[in-house]
């Protein structure tokens, strides 16, 4: 049981008194939201890989739900063909959020390792509006109607035609559909939807489930800091949380600015902005410990604020975020405004729309949800972070047409089409990190004898994508087995005539 905590005065007091950080007025001002994604973009860079895997580029059409739109675009994918032998498998691997990269399908994967036991030929699918599977000229939010889960379905089922047809010239060749996070999602409901086009999926991590108010997020991952950083590490994240709340209740937010080096003060009176900070704070600390899908990033986070010489949590939280998360990035913009400014770009060569950050944005808006909040009281978070924050920030960014209402039912929407953690589908597999919070967007559970679920202890998502290794535990090993087992038998099932 978690201990529970008075925030005494005298901890209020000594947070107050303490000195602030110098604002470095040297360097550029820099939001949360670039933070992450220049750290989001260092954890994917992709090695040098050994075996020779291919660019190339697939045309389909832009509106598949509209006969009288004919436009058409280009769609990027790789290929690692290097042990294909006619009568193999077609296995694909759904790049969902992130822009494809060789590391995906070349011989450090568990995919590539099916390929060349089984004679298949593998290719990485790049989502539209992702990388550089750009179908129109910007992202700006007209032309963002044609980003969606059906769009995308039917990117891949074309997909799936063109190679059986013109690459493979085999159209009764069978096909594995796979990939993480999103693009795991995308594997499952390639199955749901478009069953005759792929014989088998194998969804690591995929987030089925569209949630509006995702409050289980931040309680899991408070799980994960206990067991892998530590109970100590909770405590005073919980005590700094608290006493930020208090401290702008009590009129001092201008101290709590200046702890963070945030570039403006913290207006108390405006309840979005002081919401956006907490949020923003929140939302620093998870995305770090989870960029590098690594669960020793939550020990080292743990040992820098539990093991310095700060006097009281809130001090050693923002020497962490101050030298650790933000370090060398000059003031912190905490403003709703400046992060709709930034999201609001809509070039294709803007940072954030390199990382399809805008483009996540937009389909949580109106498709899944998704939205991180403090409403558990299991979390360590305070209590600050509410679902109003997402809806105004996606009615900023992409128009006033997007209100609770909206998101509400585009939510509902997907989860009603997709059959959210309990579809009716059959030869699928569906694995999880027992210590990722997002698996409680997934399925953990058997569906049926045909689509079953792994929870893999102590790892976070996708950590049954590389190749087998010797470094990995025993039980992520008997998993990755398992895996390659039943995709083999799920494609070239034995005959009950033979």
């Amino acid at each position: 049981m978690r201990t529970t905590f008075v925030i005494v005065l005298a901890l209020l007091a000594a947070a107050a008194t303490a000195l602030p950080r110098t604002r470095e007025g040297t360097k550029r001002a820099t939001t949360v939201d670039e933070i992450i994604a220049k750290r989001a973009k260092a954890a994917t860079t992709s090695p040098k890989s050994k075996r020779v895997v291919i660019e190339n580029f697939f045309t389909t059409q832009a509106d598949h739900f509209n006969p009288q739109d004919s436009e058409e675009w280009t769609l990027r994918y790789l290929a690692a063909t290097d042990y294909y032998m006619p009568g193999g498998p077609i296995l694909i691997f759904l790049g969902g959020y992130t822009p494809i990269v060789p590391s995906m399908i070349d011989d450090t994967s568990l995919i590539y390792e099916m390929a060349r036991e089984m004679n298949g030929a593998v290719y990485a699918f790049e989502t539209r509006f992702i990388g550089d599977s750009r179908v129109t000229s910007d992202l700006s939010t007209a032309n963002l109607r044609l980003l969606n889960t059906d769009q995308i379905l039917a990117d891949l089922a074309e997909f799936v035609t063109y190679l059986r047809r013109d690459v493979i010239q085999n159209e009764l060749a069978h096909v594995m559909v796979s990939g993480s996070g999103y693009g795991g999602a995308l594997a499952v409901w390639f199955r749901v939807r478009y069953p005759h086009l792929a014989e088998a999926a194998w969804s690591s991590s995929g987030s089925q489930n569209a949630i509006l108010d995702f409050q289980e997020f931040t309680e899991s991952w408070g799980d994960t800091l206990i067991e892998f950083g530590s109970q100590q590490c909770y405590n005073d994240i919980f005590v700094a949380f608290h006493v930020m709340q208090n401290l702008i209740d009590a009129g001092l937010a201008s101290t709590v600015s200046e702890k963070f080096n945030i570039c403006t003060d913290i207006n108390a009176a405006d309840r979005i902005q002081v919401m956006y900070f907490f949020q923003v704070m929140m939302q620093a600390i998870e995305q770090y410990t989870l960029a590098t899908q690594n669960v020793t990033e939550f020990a080292e986070v743990c040992q820098d604020i539990t093991g310095g010489s700060a006097d009281n949590a809130l001090d050693a939280f923002a020497e962490w975020f101050n030298t650790k998360f933000a370090v060398d990035v000059g003031c912190v913009v905490v403003d709703l405004d400046d992060a709709v400014e930034v999201f609001s770009q809509t070039g294709w060569d803007t940072p954030f729309n390199q990382l399809g950050i805008r483009q996540r944005m937009y389909q949580a808006c109106t498709e899944f949800g998704w939205f991180f909040t403090t409403d558990s009281d299991h979390q360590p978070f305070g209590s600050r972070v509410q679902l109003e924050i997402y809806t105004e920030t996606c009615s900023r960014i992409f128009g006033d047409w997007l209100s609770f209402e909206s998101i509400y039912y585009g939510y509902r929407r997907a989860n009603n089409r997709y059959g959210a953690d309990n579809p009716a589908i059959t030869q699928v597999h569906l694995t999880n990190g027992a210590a990722d919070p997002w698996r409680r967007a997934s399925i953990t559970h058997d569906l049926n004898a045909y689509a079953l679920a792994d929870v893999i202890p102590g790892v976070l998502g996708g950590a049954d994508l590389p190749a087998i290794s010797e470094n990995d535990s025993e039980e992520l090993q008997v998993v990755k087995r398992r895996i390659k087992a039943l995709m083999s038998s799920y494609l070239f099932p034995v005959s009950p005539r033979s």
